[in-house]
This record gives C-alpha cells, structure tokens and sequence, in this order.
C-alpha cells in the first residue's frame, strides 16, 4: 500500500495517516488512539498531543502488506525515535538508513521528501517524540543555551542518523509504551518522559547541559517554591509543564530541572504523591467508596486509580477499607 502525505506541520503526519488508512479513531483529550481496518493491518497507533509543535507517538501495528509512505516534510521536524521491533527503510536525498530492533534514530528535516517503508508481517513498535526546533529551543535555560542548542542541532539537519542508546534510554521508552495513567496524568507523565529521554540523547551526544546548582538563583528558588505550592493546592488538576512555568513566571528548563533539586520528586510525583494521600482522608475520614474518591482526586476512571493505590501502598482501596473497618487486623503499612 502506497501513500503521498504532505506534512505542513508536526501534527499533520498522524492526522493524514488516520484519514488515507479510513481508521477508526478514539479521542482522549488530548490523546488519539488510531486503530487501523483489518485489511490493512492489526494494532493501533497512539498520538498524546503535548501542545502545538509538540507530540508523542507511540506505533504498536503489524501490516497486512508493505506500507510505503512518500512523505513531504515541509515544516522543519526534530524527531527523536526508538524502534523497540520492526524493520524500516527510508530514503532521502540520495540516502538511505535501514532501522532494525532496539535501534533510535535522530533527524532533523525541512522541506525534504522522505521514502519510507515498514514491511509487511513485522510487528512493528516504536516511540517518537516529534517537535519543531523552536519549541526544543523552549527547554533552553538562557540565550547561550538556546545557540548552543542551534549549533547541536544543526549537525543532525537534512539527516536520519542512528545513535547508541543507553540502559537509561530504554527504560526511558519502555515506561512510555507501558504508562498505564490517562488523561492529564498521562499527559503530564509522557511529557517528563519524553524531555528526560531528549536530556539523556543529549548527554549521551555530548551536548552536556550545566548542572543545576550553577543557574538556580535565589529568585528562581522563590518561583520553585511557588510552582509547589501551586501543584499542592490544585493536584486534582495538574497544569502541563509549560502552563505551571507560565504561571509561576519561570523557564520551563529550570522548572523541569530545579523542580526535583529543590524536593527530591518530579512534579508527576509530587502530584500523585498529593493524590494518594488525600484518597487515605477521604476513605477512612470522609469515608467515601471509590469511586468517589477516585472522582475526588481528580481520576475519571476507578480503576485507574485503584491501579495507582495498589501501586503506591501495595494493596487495593477495597482492602484498606476492610483494615480501617477491622483494626484487629490493621497493619503500620499505613
């Protein structure tokens, strides 16, 4: 199966592959799960929409017969990809790179008209994290970052290169392909994962971002602490990384970086943190059930956080009511 997409903006990739393939698509806020027709394949495709000029694919798909796509990237694309299984081939202005099980790729295009197949028979999974160079520049700590940045990237520019990954690195891309969170959790979730994984690239690469002790200034510790303050008065509805640095008045790099400095957790932990010990006061203190709760804390589905409880206290929310409700039996783990 051959197919011609022209690509005017990040996003638009995902959005023409839905449409020329006829799938069926199911919509998440801002999640996009495409399930591709039988005689085409098996398997979906899962987009998290981080914000304008920035997403999360993650392709879990087995075709039917070879997928060829000519695709016109004519807005510029920094991609960082891992190919978990699944062999790919592409070519591009007189080249070519040939991508095989546990290999992660690096481009950066513009205006270029990319071949690429995916054959047929091959499960194929694999995580990309897609952005338009300025919206990496955003990450930049100050205006040296950002040309230091420029300069970095424009090494990669009119190539698809492979690179070694790290343990940390695929730890990094599994725990995106199996994150069990949805809705603003996931969001919140994939966007830490995917700027951890573009860092860790980085440091990998040999572009070294300074330690956090040398930029943090006494006024970013107050806007740090703002940020806290904030996340733990409103943890029913966490903001994205970007809209808490706007609201606290901070670069998003300093707030991604200081955030854990300063606190010893990431703002996705400090939000489940809040999370899970506010559902302990609703259910034995308010004694809500769970789906109350759940609903409370900010969970729109029950067995999520039933998940999540289970995960952070090691047992279930219906069996921490049955130990308030019989303290003969009550353990300290609480």
């Amino acid at each position: 199966m051959a197919l011609n997409i022209w690509s005017a903006d990040i996003h638009h990739l995902f959005d023409q592959f839905t449409e020329l393939v006829d799938g069926h698509i199911h919509h998440k806020k801002s999640e996009q799960q495409l399930t591709i027709p039988p005689h085409i394949g098996k398997g979906s495709m899962t987009r998290t929409w981080i914000r304008p000029g920035m997403e999360i694919v993650v392709t879990d798909l087995t075709f039917e017969q070879n997928m060829k796509l000519h695709i016109q990237e004519a807005c510029p694309l920094f991609e960082l990809s891992y190919c978990l299984n699944g062999e790919i081939y592409c070519e591009w202005n007189g080249k070519e790179s040939h991508t095989n099980r546990l290999t992660g790729n690096v481009l950066y295009l513009e205006n270029e008209l990319v071949y690429e197949e995916k054959k047929a028979g091959v499960h194929q999974q694999m995580v990309e994290i897609r952005c338009s160079p300025q919206e990496l520049f955003s990450y930049a700590g100050d205006i040296a970052e950002k040309h230091s940045m420029e300069t970095w990237l424009q090494r990669y520019k009119g190539n698809i290169d492979a690179y070694a990954d790290t343990p940390a690195m695929h730890k990094c891309v599994y725990d995106m392909i199996h994150c069990n969170y949805n809705g603003t959790m996931k969001r919140l979730y994939m966007e830490s994962k995917a700027m951890e994984f573009i860092a860790l690239f980085g440091e990998m690469d040999g572009h070294v971002t300074r330690g956090t002790s040398h930029f943090i200034s006494r006024e970013d510790i107050s806007k740090l602490h703002k940020a806290r303050e904030f996340v733990i008065l409103h943890f029913e509805h966490p903001l994205s990384i970007q809209a808490l640095a706007r609201k606290v008045g901070l670069n998003e790099f300093k707030l991604k970086k200081g955030f854990p400095h300063l606190f010893g957790m990431t703002i996705f932990e400090m939000v489940r943190k809040q999370r899970m010990e506010k559902a302990l006061w609703y259910l034995e203190v308010e004694q809500l059930n769970i789906g109350e709760t759940a609903f409370s804390i900010g969970y729109s589905n029950a067995s999520n956080f039933t998940t999540t409880f289970r995960k952070y206290y090691g047992c279930n929310p219906s069996e921490y009511i049955k130990k308030i409700r019989n303290p003969d039996t009550f353990t300290n783990k609480f």
